[in-house]
């Protein structure tokens, strides 16, 4: 539930960003910001989210977060301004940091080391079903509004709308998430001075091998932020013409990329994270090149193999920067915290990129930006599967 609500918050705004083009009179890349602004306050909220969730609890923050963050959203749907509506994404980003900032560490402080790597690619799961739910409910709530006549009124336009049904969705799961989520039993409170936390942060960045873990995180959710971000404009265009709830059907494909992250969890569990790590770009790589092609069949196919090579390289990527940093630095929550930026900070960066461009080279500038993103991945985990194991 702390998944679903969390990544439908986010990610509402995806599968409808022509319906901005027209609102605001804006373009496609200025479009997508509504994604990277959230992104990007959800990246800077991680840098506070940890020394808070040390003091206060991993359960409590993400409680907090959850219920906060969903009665921002609400607030969002009613703001006709787009600057205003921009900042106020950018703000419930932030406030959502509470869950990614802190999920890893949660699972890996409450659960046996045997089950956490699977653990961990459920809970990647969960957050696929948000990333559906948020792109999937606003596309067909748009949908059957123009069915049943609705046009959009003075408070609420068609998007507005869509933003507040997926609200109402979020603010149910994190009131269910409030009840349900188990306490924690491993969790020791921490309270570190200022000057203590930036030295915890800085030994974050000491260890090369999570470095090239945070650079994996990041280059792959650009990557795949990327091309959803720009596959509505190439889809709503000729020769394909579909509308907005047909759109929102190709999103369906993440419950094959959640199951992927599972099964990647578990094959890193019985062998290593590292042995199993290249297959996730390179999986995702084949995606992107099928994106290529022009016929509808090997786009959605592409897309749902791209999907499930980014969701590989994610749940192997966060499990082994909770196991790799405990044993190397010691400050597994920091590493997290710096693996969810720069992987956020990806999102952010890449997910204006790749509309851009689209408006300048069509989609052959898109496949060529998300190989280069993809390829580097696909190079840095194969070097990271020669490094030295600390953690068996």
């Amino acid at each position: 539930m702390a998944g679903l609500a969390t990544f439908t918050l986010l990610y509402a705004t995806q599968a409808i960003l022509p319906y901005f083009t027209r609102d605001y009179g804006i373009s496609p890349a200025e479009a997508a910001l509504s994604v990277s602004m959230a992104t990007a306050g959800l990246g800077v909220g991680l840098i506070f989210a940890v020394p808070v969730s040390e003091r206060i609890g991993r359960v409590r923050l993400i409680r907090w977060s959850l219920i906060l963050a969903s009665l921002l959203a609400l607030v969002v749907a009613f703001l006709p301004s787009w600057p205003l509506f921009l900042w106020a994404r950018f703000i419930m980003g932030f406030v959502l940091a509470g869950l990614p900032a802190t999920a890893a560490v949660y699972l890996k402080e409450e659960i046996h080391r045997t089950y956490v790597s699977a653990a961990t690619g459920i809970y990647i799961f969960g957050t696929t079903l948000g990333g559906l739910s948020g792109r999937v409910l606003s596309a067909l709530t748009i949908e059957v509004a123009n069915q049943w006549g609705y046009a959009g009124t003075g408070v609420l336009s068609e998007s507005h709308l869509a933003l507040f049904v997926t609200a109402l969705l979020a603010l149910g799961c994190a009131v269910g998430c409030w009840v349900l989520l188990p306490e924690s039993r491993g969790f020791v409170p921490h309270f570190d001075a200022p000057r203590e936390l930036m030295r915890k942060f800085g030994r974050a960045f000491r260890d090369p091998v999570l470095l090239g873990l945070y650079a994996i995180g990041g280059l792959g959710m650009g990557t795949f932020v990327g091309a959803f971000n720009s596959l509505a404009f190439r889809l709503e265009a000729a020769p394909y013409l579909l509308s907005v709830g047909a759109m929102g059907l190709i999103y369906f494909v993440y419950p094959i990329a959640g199951v992927g992250s599972i099964v990647a969890g578990r094959l890193g569990g019985r062998y290593s994270l590292r042995a199993v790590m290249p297959y996730g770009p390179l999986v995702a790589v084949i995606g992107i090149l099928l994106m290529g092609l022009t016929h509808l069949f090997w786009i959605v196919l592409g897309i749902a193999i791209l999907s499930v090579g980014f969701f590989m390289s994610h749940s192997l990527a966060s499990t082994w920067v909770a196991q790799r940093a405990s044993a190397s630095v010691g400050v597994p929550a920091q590493a997290a915290s710096m693996y969810m930026l720069v992987y956020y900070a990806g999102s952010s960066i890449n997910g204006n990129l790749a509309p851009l461009a689209w408006e300048l080279q069509g989609w052959s500038g898109v496949t060529m930006l998300s190989l280069v993103f993809m390829g580097t991945a696909f190079v840095i985990s194969v070097l990271l599967a020669r490094s030295r194991p600390l953690v068996r």
